[in-house]
């Protein structure tokens, strides 16, 4: 299809929706505040894809930083279907990724003294080393270096203009603290991860001509998730788009940030809300849920906010089951009740989520699951992808191309070299270099098709045939070869963990697979129903949220995350006689 064909067509669309079709076409800097099932991601895709046919002239392009890597692959697979592709004009990622590969990788050679040469992103063993060595030089030999290491990250986080008073007027000792791990680390080559945006922030505010480079080649910024990407992004972004003059398109929801344990504060999203040169465009109609789903959220955040559903669409369901027993019996009553209820319903399993606070809460589910023969598919820490790994997700794609998507471009090869190139070569390869890698990519993608390999020997090969080619070759200062050895045992035949290559890719629609997911882990997903389990009261809230207003707060908004990811049902399990403070408001505002 056409870019200009199939921009036309996706502006066109969004005409029945005044708010999203204006900001779709704003020129000026704009914040976009986006309730749930608001359309958000459709909006902000074909903003970018207007942007880059309209305002921005080719070989100059758009930066948008994404929360976290899955996020980045949706935005690229929509752009695609408007017939943008992913190319040099156009980067798409996270906001370490973008420090990483856009500014310090390409100027840090430039400004001496900055980096050892050579330079890697340590491994979390190294880091936790760096930390003891740091805290013996600072503090001595009292105290657990790793507890008081908390602290210090928190307020490395949130301080990141270290010539401001507040470095050292507030918590001398934890900046002695700080500076020693990152002298540490230098001394051996390193940076860790939240080095990145913290050095490409000093980079950028100290030389201007590293913002005009930027500007040149960016002259748009677009920020999805704004909420939940912490003070070094909301640093940079005022840096490059209100000193240095880059426009800014945000994308956000106060209500839904739930990431404040990595730094992420709602209150950044509205401070820009508050500047008389941004236009504030406000999406209020939600697509997904019914009209009773929607009233109920409103009781799980404890506010009022003016959505509304569609016009003519279903009214939703909320179902309450109260279980006489704690976790372990309530997960039954899932696997035995509430599924088989839900199944005679009309729902397939593969439209049905299982969504709960943290992942042991997962375990437990999956050994009701188990004994009832129930097929999941599970997304949270202990599923075998790591989400938040390029690697693990590269390998997963490419598991999705020898599985059937070959056959429709599903991804599309391009996408998988462009991942392979980033993965070895930071993105930055000759075309000798790119030729060979493909090459060797796309021989090792013929021979699995129809091979009929399970995912751990698929994976050996993978390991043996590609990774073990490239770890030495490499120049990617952030690798991840370790992931490789970490998806092997998970997958070992020997203790039964191995599974068809399909249920490896993701490739399991119509297969009847119910999802198991965290609450912070289906964030910005959807399904027809959805089963919030262990809704209790020492759960959520538990006793660490009741500690400060802020933390309850956090958790309040994790529920509302949870009660808005239905269409037609919400289901809530949890102790009778014991259940969560917030049910009852949700029960009254769903009636």
């Amino acid at each position: 299809m056409s870019k200009y064909v199939g921009v036309a067509r996706a502006l066109a669309d969004l005409e029945r929706n005044p708010e999203q079709f204006d900001a779709a076409h704003e020129r000026g800097h704009c914040v976009v505040l986006a309730g749930p099932g608001s359309g958000k991601t459709k909006t902000l895709t074909t903003a970018m894809a207007r942007t880059l046919v309209e305002d921005v002239v080719d070989p100059r392009g758009v930066a948008c930083i994404t929360y976290n890597n899955e996020c980045a692959t949706e935005l690229e697979t929509r752009l695609a279907k408007l017939g943008i592709m992913s190319s040099e004009r156009c980067f798409i990622g996270t906001v370490h990724s973008f420090a990483l590969t856009q500014v310090i990788a390409p100027y840090a050679r430039c400004i001496a003294g900055l980096l050892p040469d050579r330079f890697r992103v340590a491994a979390r063993s190294e880091c936790r080393a760096a930390v003891e060595i740091a805290h013996e030089a600072v503090f001595g030999n009292g105290g657990n270096p790793h507890d008081r290491w908390l602290f210090a990250e928190e307020k490395r986080r949130r301080d990141v203009d270290r010539r401001l008073p507040v470095w050292r007027g507030q918590n001398p000792e934890l900046a002695d603290f700080i500076e020693a791990y990152e002298a540490e680390l230098r001394r051996n080559g390193l940076i860790d991860f939240n080095d990145m945006p913290l050095i490409a922030f000093r980079m950028i505010k100290d030389h201007p001509w590293i913002r005009d480079a930027l500007r040149a080649r960016f002259p748009v910024l677009f920020v999805d998730e704004y909420q939940d990407l912490g003070h070094a992004l909301h640093e940079l972004v005022l840096l490059l788009c209100f000193e240095s003059g880059i426009r800014l398109f945000a994308v956000g929801d106060a209500d839904q940030s739930i990431y404040g344990f990595t730094g992420a504060n709602p209150e950044l999203l509205e401070s820009l809300t508050d500047r008389a040169d941004i236009r504030t465009i406000r999406l209020r109609l939600n697509y997904r849920s019914g009209a009773k789903i929607i009233r109920a959220s409103l009781g799980a955040l404890g506010e009022d906010r003016d959505y509304r559903g569609v016009e003519g669409a279903h009214d939703g369901e909320l179902t309450f089951w109260p279980v006489e027993g704690e976790h372990s019996l309530q997960a039954q009553h899932i696997a035995k009740t509430v599924l088989p209820t839900l199944l005679g319903r009309g729902f397939q399993l593969e439209q049905i989520a299982i969504l709960y606070r943290a992942a042991w809460l997962g375990d437990i589910v999956v050994e009701s699951l188990e004994h009832a023969d129930t097929p999941f598919v599970r997304t949270d820490v202990n599923a075998l992808v790591n989400r938040s790994s390029r690697l693990a997700r590269f390998a997963e794609a490419c598991a999705g191309w020898v599985t059937g998507g070959w056959r429709v471009a599903d991804p599309p090869y391009g996408r998988l070299l462009g991942q392979a190139l980033s993965l070895v070569y930071g993105g930055r390869a000759s075309e000798a270099e790119a030729q060979a890698l493909s090459r060797q990519l796309l021989a090792f993608l013929r021979s699995g098709i129809d091979a009929g390999e399970t995912t751990h020997a698929w994976l050996s090969r993978f390991c043996r045939e590609l990774i073990a080619v490239w770890q030495p070759i490499s120049r990617n200062p952030h690798q991840e070869w370790e992931v490789c050895l970490d998806m092997m045992k998970r997958t070992d035949p020997t203790q039964g963990r191995d599974m068809p290559l399909n249920t490896f890719s993701g490739r399991i629609e119509g297969t009847g697979r119910v999802t198991l997911s965290t609450f912070h882990s289906a964030k910005g997903r959807e399904f027809d129903a959805v089963v919030l389990f262990g809704i209790n009261d020492s759960d959520i809230p538990n006793w660490r949220d009741r500690k400060s207003g802020r933390a309850l707060r956090e958790a309040r908004r994790l529920f509302y995350v949870g009660v808005t990811r239905p269409r037609k049902e919400l289901c809530l399990v949890y102790q009778e006689h014991h259940h969560s403070p917030w049910v009852a408001e949700l029960y009254q505002r769903g009636q």
